[in-house]
């Protein structure tokens, strides 16, 4: 709850007090006087599936600000128990506190270990800082389930810890029990539904962050959905000790920035590709993108001490060259200087144009010295942690992606463009997409080279995807474009792989090749108006929905108002139930569903590409084959939320 002005400041006093009137006796300070400044978050007093004796405890910082745990204590209030605490706690990030004999949890830092174990009957706990004062307290188990391993766990917005309506058992599903160690539940107060988080090894976790109908799970396996996508990956960014690399399609989320530029001051080796290509100039709402991302742009590679050329400066690259954005009020209202006038004027020729401006980020070159054009798209958008973790998806890092408006980010309202966000930890999955950001890079140092720098069709082909098992039971293939052809991979899936059904739901769909090998499954023939039903299932959902290119004209037998050679008018001679789709902002999917929920090897292909020549053959791209019931069925439950808001039914 937020106050303003004069009568406010009375409120805040009255709520204050009253607090403290409410604390313990024996003059124990009541916790939050003054800030919230670190809070005990979630407590495993009853263990984990792995050891009752496992116990654990979170501390969160929900402030702006560091704080140092140096001389912080963690004891009870007869000193039966007692630990003394040591680093550093940033703001937004948690503290894991974990009993020493079984100090490993799985995919979790952890921040200190501590002897001894609570007692299951209850405890009281005190967190006291360096000045002897009690910051926060518990004075017994309110919640948690022994037989389940569920955690007890804060209830947003945060009260004193002594109050029995400050705590809840948590119901999200991790490696060992139920809880959210290392991340915030914000099941309760944003109405994000997260039910499951893993965080061990050959973990897959898959975000929606629009609605997905959770009757069409599998036992214990509903999807995370109504999810803020930006507070997942951020959270994962916040872990990051060592390397963060990061390609970025588009840029304007501040709270991104700001992280990276963090990230970087505390050491941590953060490198960023980004795409150079420029809206039309006609384009004014993309023009004023385009502005804004050069300027966050900018921030990175000032760092957060907003000098040039010092350590805690940000290493960003670009398929072209970027111009510094010097607008003056602008740049001032981003906290940048009015004019960059550190950074020099240069003439180069990019892509035969010749130029002359204060280039902000270096590009692929010639060796003439000239660099190409940045007509193509590095529409990748992957992060890299700690060569562990991979976060990758349709979504790009944007309001509009994400939020929809300004306005809607400030009142944490998830009215984006629908997409989908996934991340893996795997250091094998790892590895192979560092290779190829090595090869965008032009080597794997800490600068790029740009004359060994390789974007678009001048990178080298290769003629099979990566293929990955994770754990005994899930492989994926990972494909990159341009040189896998992952489109046509897609097509002989189809081909040869489908057996019963196929869903989709895709942003842009033009290739001709994959649209008749659904029409062969679907109706037996290839030709213009010919075939009879199969008994195939084929059901999808399309954004580009009336434009000649896209394949929802050929599938529901309509005459296109053009054709080319790779976009034939081949209609179908029977209608699947295909629909326009209904989102609340745009379709941003790019995921085709193979035999889900079938026992014909249920497949899932997503990422970044959407299904033409120009995602194959021209831009850079990310794309995942996974083969996984589980996260097929996943799919599946968002998808029919898709279908359904549509027009679909299960009739069709």
């Amino acid at each position: 709850m937020e106050f303003r002005g004069v009568s406010a400041l009375f409120i805040q006093s009255f709520l204050l007090m009253a607090l403290m009137a409410a604390a313990p006796e024996n003059g124990e300070a009541a916790p939050f006087k003054g800030t919230h400044q670190v809070i005990i978050h979630e407590i495993a007093w009853m263990g984990t599936s792995a050891s009752e004796e496992q116990q654990w405890l979170e501390l969160y910082n929900p402030g702006e600000q560091a704080v140092s745990l140096a001389g912080w204590t963690l004891r009870t209030r007869d000193n039966s128990f007692s630990t003394r605490l040591e680093g550093e706690i940033g703001p937004g990030d948690s503290y894991i506190l974990i009993q020493e004999d079984h100090p490993d949890l799985p995919g979790v830092p952890i921040g200190g270990t501590f002897s001894g174990s609570w007692s299951d009957l209850g405890e009281r706990l005190l967190l006291i800082d360096s000045r002897g004062r009690t910051v926060d307290l518990v004075d017994r188990w309110y919640a948690g389930d022994v037989r389940t391993f569920a955690t007890m766990q804060r209830v947003y917005p945060y009260r004193a810890g002594y109050i029995s309506g400050s705590w809840d058992t948590s119901r999200v599903r991790y490696d060992l029990g139920y809880g959210t160690p290392g991340f915030r539940d914000t099941t309760r107060p944003t109405g994000q539904r997260i039910h499951s988080v893993y965080h061990a090894p050959d973990s897959i976790n898959v975000y929606f962050n629009h609605s997905a109908l959770t009757e069409f799970a599998k036992e214990g396996n509903e999807a995370n959905h109504t999810v803020n996508l930006e507070e997942r990956f951020l959270k994962r960014l916040r872990q990051a000790t060592n390397t963060i690399d990061i390609t970025i399609y588009e840029l304007n989320l501040p709270d991104l920035t700001d992280m990276l530029i963090r990230k970087a001051a505390e050491g941590v080796r953060v490198r960023v590709i980004v795409d150079a290509k420029e809206p039309h100039p006609g384009d004014a709402e993309r023009v004023e993108r385009w502005e804004t991302a050069r300027m966050h742009l900018e921030r990175l590679v000032r760092g957060a001490d907003g000098q040039l050329g010092t350590d805690d400066d940000v290493i960003v690259f670009a398929n072209a060259p970027i111009l510094a954005f010097e607008g003056a009020a602008r740049r001032r209202a981003l906290g940048l200087p009015s004019r960059p006038d550190d950074i020099p004027i240069e003439s180069v020729n990019i892509g035969g144009i010749d130029k002359r401006g204060r280039i902000l980020v270096k590009g692929e070159r010639r060796e003439d010295g000239t660099y190409f054009s940045p007509g193509t798209q590095m529409h990748n958008k992957f992060i890299i942690i700690d060569d562990r973790w991979v976060w990758t998806g349709s979504m790009n890092f944007t309001i509009t992606d994400l939020y929809g408006s300004e306005e809607n980010k400030l009142l944490g309202i998830l009215d984006g463009n629908t997409n989908n966000g996934i991340e893996i930890h795997s250091p094998d999955v790892a590895a192979i997409y560092r290779a190829e950001f090595a090869r965008m890079w032009g080597g794997d140092g800490d600068r790029p080279v740009p004359e060994k720098a390789r974007f678009s069709g001048r990178k080298e082909s290769r003629d099979e995807p990566h293929r990955v098992k994770l754990g005994d039971t899930r492989e994926m293939d990972i494909y990159f474009s341009p040189g896998y052809n992952v489109i046509p991979a897609m097509t002989r899936l189809v081909e040869q792989q489908a057996e019963e059904k196929v869903y989709f739901a895709i942003f842009a769909w033009s290739d001709f090749a994959l649209d008749q090998a659904l029409k062969v499954k679907w109706e037996g023939a290839p030709e213009d108006r010919q075939g009879r039903r199969t008994g195939f299932m084929v059901r999808g959902v399309f954004e580009f929905w009336d434009d000649w290119w896209s394949a929802a004209i050929n599938m529901t037998g309509r005459i296109a108002t053009e054709s080319s050679p790779n976009n034939p008018n081949v209609r179908w001679r029977h209608a699947p139930p295909v629909y326009r789709s209904n989102e609340p902002r745009r379709l941003h999917h790019k995921y085709m569903l193979i035999d889900p929920d079938t026992e014909h090897n249920p497949t899932v292909i997503t990422g970044s590409a959407n299904w033409s020549n120009n995602a194959n053959n021209i831009n850079d791209e990310n794309s995942l084959f996974i083969y996984c019931d589980l996260i097929a069925n996943q799919y599946v439950q968002e998808f029919y939320a898709v279908y359904f808001r549509a027009g679909g039914t299960l009739d069709d």
